[in-house]
């Protein structure tokens, strides 16, 4: 996941050489990538995103903020799609790289970096041509600017926070590059599903609010997450669906997750 920047790269995001990693498996062991130890990581997330995009073999998935292609990686292992990662920090993109080759799959991942809020026009430039992609995922900031205190280093902030218009400005780039009724899945604070939601008005209906519940809701715990996916052209109406326990009592992983984040079954968000 990763912010907007301005055109050319910040003089102080640190190089691959830089940034200090962690080497992490997903899906038991399938995925294997390297991923800063400061700043946005990829986890339960990332997986979650990455099962619940509906894409079949040979479909091209975009996925803007890509970072160092964690799902990028399961969502090309999983399904045997394609993938095209978007990112404007050189060094994560590095990783991404790096990470597509030590898991055989650069051959199903490509790799490009841009801003993703740049004009149709320039977005051309870098080959990105409107509705080329059968599905898009993303991981968008969380934070507003000024919402809380970033983490140190201007390039690991981005990754958190960027200005009000930067959600907006994320899915009008997916759906752009998106077909007609292609989907395009997002994980998102719960907090923030209006402002999403308010996004995808007139770009992409029949929403989809999947809520990704930490405990047993009996427990009386909110879910902090939800997954929306959307369809481009649909104009079928809101659904709000049950979700998903990610724990139980016991605090592990319910057996649904852990199906889901270890054995690398889809999320299936329609039922």
């Amino acid at each position: 996941m990763s912010g907007t920047a301005p055109t050319e790269a910040p003089t102080d995001a640190p190089t691959v050489q830089e940034i200090e990693t962690s080497d992490d498996d997903f899906l038991s062991g399938k995925v294997k990538c390297l991923q800063p130890r400061q700043g946005f990581r990829a986890g339960v997330d990332t997986v979650m995103l990455a099962a619940a995009c509906p894409a079949k073999e040979g479909e091209l998935v975009l996925e803007p903020g890509c970072g160092p292609g964690v799902a990028a990686m399961c969502l090309a292992r999983r399904t045997g799609a394609r993938v095209l990662g978007v990112e404007i920090e050189a060094g994560a993109l590095e990783l991404a790289r790096r990470n597509a080759e030590r898991n055989e799959l650069a051959h199903m991942v490509s790799l490009i970096e841009a801003d993703v809020t740049l004009k149709a026009s320039l977005l051309a430039e870098h080959g990105l041509a409107p509705e080329t992609c059968d599905h898009a995922i993303a991981n968008p900031p969380f934070l507003t600017e000024g919402e809380a205190t970033p983490p140190p280093g201007d390039a690991r902030a981005r990754a958190f926070a960027g200005p009000q218009e930067l959600l907006d400005a994320w899915v009008k780039f997916a759906t752009r590059m998106v077909r007609p009724g292609g989907t395009l899945s997002f994980i998102h604070r719960a907090d923030r599903v209006g402002d999403l939601l308010a996004a995808l008005e007139g770009r992409a209906g029949g929403a989809q609010v999947f809520p990704l519940w930490p405990a047993p809701r009996s427990t009386g715990k909110p879910a902090s997450r939800v997954i929306v996916q959307a369809t481009k052209g649909s104009r079928a109406p809101l659904k709000l669906l049950p979700g998903l326990v990610l724990h139980g009592a016991d605090a592990r992983f319910t057996g649904d997750a852990w199906d889901i984040l270890r054995k690398g079954r889809p999320l299936e968000i329609g039922g």
